[in-house]
């Protein structure tokens, strides 16, 4: 498996996984309105690649919280026919390692309770960063604090357009 930078030849594998993993296309027009948003941060939209194919992506963009510049982890998906063999794990890594160089203070995602939490995330309400919308649970709205992380990183995350888009 090899995990790099999505190429444009890429994106049509990179809807297709995104189809099939989260069982329709909604995921895939977010990541296409992302990539055309100020918000898209091109070295942190990866790819997991087996055999020359692509089976699993990743995608971190800017996104606002309390006027100071934040990641956001979405959406982030593993072709169903090579989930559970680590690969969702090493785009996650990689993101997150890509991530630690930038300015941005955090990474939030909203996810799985049981699984971020393995790569250091915990629960956002816990930095002071709330979710945009209501009723989401404490347990899966979590933060990743990056090497710039300051406490004025606090507040609701304003998420990209392109978010409500879809």
């Amino acid at each position: 498996m090899i995990v790099r930078p999505e190429r444009a030849a890429d994106h049509g594998q990179v809807a297709q996984v995104l189809a099939e993993a989260f069982g329709g296309p909604a995921e895939a027009r977010l990541v296409e309105l992302l990539r055309g948003s100020p918000a898209y941060v091109p070295e942190l939209a990866l790819v997991a690649e087996v055999d020359g194919a692509v089976v699993g992506h990743i995608l971190f963009t800017v996104v606002d919280v309390g006027g100071v510049p934040a990641l956001a982890l979405a959406p982030m998906a593993v072709a169903p026919a090579h989930q559970r063999r680590g690969i969702g794990g090493a785009l996650v890594r990689a993101g997150l390692e890509g991530a630690q160089a930038r300015p941005e203070a955090a990474v939030v995602v909203l996810g799985h309770p049981d699984y971020y939490p393995r790569f250091g995330f915990r629960r956002a309400r816990a930095f002071g960063i709330e979710p945009p919308w209501p009723g989401v649970p404490d347990e899966a709205f979590l933060a990743y604090p990056l090497p710039a992380y300051t406490e004025a990183c606090r507040g609701v995350v304003a998420y990209p357009p392109a978010f409500d888009e879809v």
